[in-house]
């Protein structure tokens, strides 16, 4: 079942130049499906457009022209309440330290949403505590701040928080890229094992074809603003497009 879809979905910038003004086109006429439960790779070098897509679908900017559907719904629409988006579509970005509160310690950080969306629930305390379980932190955490974390501990707080409000879908925008190798492939297999308890789709964004390797079920390349191939097999010779094949071969 199709949880988000894009449609020609175009995203221009205008530029000032010295004899007026140009629109420059970060995202051009994109088409994406994700279906529900599934992990989705958008793979390409940086400045193809794919943080771009993050925004746009995040709705922290707006579109230029196209359509967003979430559960067929547009996400632009003028009666859709941001508290609605934010509760079905999280974004876990590359720079944890950025993501969380330096006076804020981890319980507080995680607890923050819960108290936003769910007001009435009492037992913050041991959903902080389960969802750390989840991430593969323990209660010890609770009472640490930001600084007192490694990179890879940062970014499974972020994780947890982004769980926190139950979305059904979480954007990870080269989340893990800063990471050594060890941190990266333990936090996928953390993650390949939350997607089959809580049944969420992820969109893994990402210029690491070996990540997406290990993580999702098909791969969209991105190049220049477009969407040049999409693909789930990953036999070099089934792959269609220049590009693809380049970023193949380099990931090896």
């Amino acid at each position: 079942m199709t949880l988000l879809e894009l449609q020609e979905v175009t995203k221009e910038y205008p530029v000032r130049l010295r004899k007026g003004k140009k629109n420059v086109i970060a995202v051009n006429q994109v088409n994406l499906i994700l279906h529900e439960g599934e992990s989705l790779a958008l793979v390409g070098e940086s400045g193809s457009g794919k943080s771009t897509i993050a925004r746009l679908i995040t709705n922290i900017e707006s579109i230029t022209s196209g359509q967003i559907l979430l559960d067929g719904k547009s996400i632009h629409r003028k009666d859709l309440k941001y508290y609605h988006l934010y509760k079905n579509i999280q974004l876990v970005l590359q720079d944890s330290a950025t993501s969380l509160h330096p006076k804020m310690t981890v319980q507080e950080i995680i607890t923050e949403p819960i108290r936003n969306f769910f007001p009435n629930e009492k037992n913050w305390n041991d959903i902080c505590v389960q969802l750390l379980t989840l991430v593969g932190l323990d209660a010890t955490f609770l009472t640490r701040y930001a600084h007192q974390l490694s990179g890879g501990q940062k970014q499974r707080v972020c994780m947890a928080k982004a769980l926190a409000v139950q979305p059904k879908l979480i954007i990870f925008d080269e989340s893990i890229a800063s990471l050594d190798r060890l941190s990266q492939i333990a936090i996928i297999k953390m993650l390949k094992s939350i997607q089959v308890q809580e049944q969420i789709t992820y969109l893994f964004i990402t210029h690491d074809l070996q990540s997406a390797k290990h993580l999702c079920n098909r791969v969209a390349v991105m190049q220049e603003g477009k969407i040049v191939e999409i693909f789930s097999d990953w036999d070099e010779e089934k792959l269609k497009h220049p590009y693809t094949k380049l970023l193949f071969r380099h990931s090896q």
